[in-house]
């Protein structure tokens, strides 16, 4: 079984768009070419001591975001367009560090980009200390709520710190998130829920739809007597959660749109969707296949790509109803500015739905977006790929 390569780039970290900031494979972390450039991408000012001194601070944000540091640093490699400044950088390398500075190879007399006199990259390894707990520990409560004459399901797990609030999307229903409910109940409460229609949530009046769902949400929040909390919408669900937002934006901490453009449906996402590389969209009529899975996931792991089949089974709404009722709930560029809370938008990066290049654009649109990409999956990362999916938000609810 082969490794998933998970990229990674840090907010207000200048970077050309086309490259990210670190690569992860397993716990063994690729810390690209990185410059001496401040957030704009522009080189600072001195010659190559600031230049080098900026470099490792750009290296140390970068290892921080992807849980490291310079003590799990490997190797260190320095490239230097001139070797006349071979002594200069030397002295501002070695006083960076407050003890011995890791071992690293130096290569001269390259031309790099910018017109930079440096460049750094490094290899390092993930420290991730062990984590004992037991399940005894999480309390877990589940019960029904009504709004609108609907009874709808949910669970909360856990206790303390900020709440996060899990919405789910069209292939799904709260009891998906179960890879994320072990992760994120150990320090905080976590709440599932099921849209009008899907798992255990009832849907009557048959209006299931992304603009009773942001009602729904917000019922939800006050059932539970939930103040601020962080929340996280997968593909429907994000239209549930942009719609909240837009609605009561106080309650919201900070957003993660996962696989999905929330509403926001521009010329310029619309033309990103039509001219991206298409994958395989597969068909439910063999076993595993699902169009939110990706081909590979299913061939690797044939009984959890049935489960999600299972999973998605487990609703009275039809797909061909709802998938029209999402493009047609649309959100104009005043309701994007008003966004203002820290957003990550997750997309994998074989996403058949919702391509990459859709998603970046979405990050464009936003006031205070940041974009991951998780290598080798498909429109579902958090079910193909928890650990970098859920690395991935962690890192994101819990920076500083």
């Amino acid at each position: 079984m082969t490794s998933q390569l998970d990229r990674y780039s840090v907010a207000g970290l200048g970077r050309l768009r086309e490259f990210s900031h670190a690569a992860m494979s397993d716990d063994l972390i690729f810390v690209s070419g990185t410059l001496g450039t401040s957030e704009d991408l522009g080189l600072v000012d001195g010659g190559i001591g600031p230049q080098t001194i900026q470099c490792l601070g750009n290296i140390e944000r970068i290892l921080n975001e992807v849980g490291s540091s310079w003590n799990d640093v490997l190797k260190v490699s320095v490239f230097v367009a001139d070797m006349a400044n071979f002594d200069a950088m030397n002295r501002s390398y070695a006083s960076f560090f407050d003890q011995e500075p890791p071992a690293r190879i130096t290569i001269g007399g390259v031309v790099l980009a910018l017109g930079a006199a440096v460049e750094i990259e490094c290899v390092a390894r993930r420290h991730r200390p062990e984590r004992v707990w037991s399940a005894k520990d999480i309390p877990r409560r589940t019960g029904f709520f009504d709004n609108e004459g609907e009874s709808l399901y949910y669970e909360v797990i856990g206790e303390g710190g900020v709440p996060l609030i899990l919405s789910h999307g069209a292939g799904g229903n709260h009891a998906s998130w179960y890879q994320q409910v072990a992760e994120f109940a150990r320090d905080r409460m976590v709440v599932t829920w099921d849209h009008r229609g899907y798992g255990r949530s009832s849907d009557r009046a048959g209006l299931s739809g992304p603009e009773v769902a942001a009602r729904d949400l917000l019922a939800l929040v006050k059932e539970l007597s939930i103040g601020k909390a962080d929340f996280v919408g997968q593909s429907m669900g994000g239209w549930s959660v942009v719609g909240a937002a837009l609605m009561e934006p106080s309650l919201f901490r900070r957003l993660v749109l996962a696989d999905t453009l929330g509403g926001f449906i521009t010329p310029e996402i619309q033309a990103a969707v039509a001219s991206s590389k298409g994958f395989e969209i597969q068909s439910t009529d063999h076993l595993g296949g699902h169009p939110a899975l990706s081909l590979s996931f299913t061939q690797r792991f044939p009984d959890r790509a049935h489960l999600y089949q299972c999973l998605s089974a487990m609703g009275s709404v039809d797909g061909q109803v709802m998938i029209p009722r999402l493009l047609a709930h649309t959100h104009s560029k005043e309701d994007a500015d008003s966004l203002t809370m820290a957003i990550l938008c997750l997309v994998g990066d074989r996403d058949p739905l919702f391509p990459p290049r859709s998603i970046r654009a979405l990050t464009d649109l936003l006031p205070d977006a940041r974009i991951t990409e998780i290598t080798g999956c498909g429109h579902s990362p958090y079910f193909e790929d928890p650990q970098a999916w859920n690395f991935a938000v962690r890192s994101f609810l819990d920076r500083q």
